[in-house]
This record gives C-alpha cells, sequence and structure tokens, in this order.
C-alpha cells in the first residue's frame, strides 16, 4: 500500500529538485530559493497578492516572506501598492524589469518539467490530476 508518508516523502524530493535545479540556473542574479518560489507565485496565481497569502501558500515564516519581499523590491522586480479600501493591505505586483527573469524561470521550468515527466503517458498526468484532485477534496472536508 502507498502511504501518505511516501507520497509526501517524493512530493519533497520532487519540490527539492525544482528547487536546486532552478536556483543553479539563476546563480548569476543572487536569488534565494524563496524569492524564487515568490516570483513563481505571483506569476502563476493572480488572486495571491499580499505577504499573508504568500505565507500561507509557501508555508514559511513572516519574517522569511518580508525579508524576500523586501530583497525583490530593491531589485526592482516587484512593487507594492496600498489597497484602496484598506490602508494595512498592501498588494504586491510585479514590475515590467521582472519580465525577462520570469521567462527565464518559465524555460528552466519547461526543462525540469520535461525531464521529470519525460516517461509518463499523458494517461497517467491525468490519473494523477484525478487523484490529487481527490485528496485535495478530503483535506478541503476536515478543514
Amino acid at each position: 500500500m502507498f502511504t501518505i508518508e511516501e507520497f509526501l516523502r517524493i512530493f519533497n524530493q520532487m519540490r527539492d529538485y525544482y528547487a536546486k535545479k532552478i536556483k543553479d540556473s539563476f546563480q548569476e542574479f543572487n536569488f534565494s530559493p524563496n524569492e524564487i518560489s515568490i516570483l513563481i507565485v505571483l506569476k502563476n496565481n493572480s488572486t495571491i497578492t499580499t505577504s499573508t497569502e504568500l505565507k500561507v501558500v509557501l508555508g514559511v515564516s513572516k519574517t522569511l516572506i518580508s525579508r524576500s519581499v523586501d530583497s525583490l523590491e530593491k531589485k526592482g522586480l516587484i512593487c507594492t501598492c496600498i489597497d484602496e479600501k484598506d490602508s494595512r493591505i498592501h498588494h504586491l505586483q510585479l514590475t515590467d524589469e521582472c519580465k525577462p527573469i520570469l521567462k527565464i524561470i518559465d524555460e528552466e521550468i519547461g526543462k525540469i518539467n520535461k525531464t521529470l515527466f519525460n516517461d509518463v503517458s499523458v494517461e497517467e498526468m491525468n490519473s494523477l490530476k484525478q487523484t490529487m484532485s481527490k485528496l485535495q477534496k478530503c483535506v478541503e472536508k476536515e478543514e
């Protein structure tokens, strides 16, 4: 029987592989793995726009998010905008200067996906996606 522990171990190995490969590709930019993760999340999830949301999605401390956001702002890759309705909320946005970096990230993720999923059929991917959706629904019911 395939256990959740085995699944999580494999998932963590894949996440570590992604992080290492992407970090290796961005050595010249001196990004932390968390900074790269923030750029990817902001690019791929238009509804995630605050540090609090990033903290939840990435599962890291507020301090780490704050430090990474500050660094990305100093590099000119993201900017913050104050919410019109609630001045306590600061929304994060990718800047135009970030576009070339995002293009490189997309290319690197494409290479990684090609390597990881080379021997995985479309049917197997669809089955995995269905299984993941079922697991997600179970977790959501329990929360």
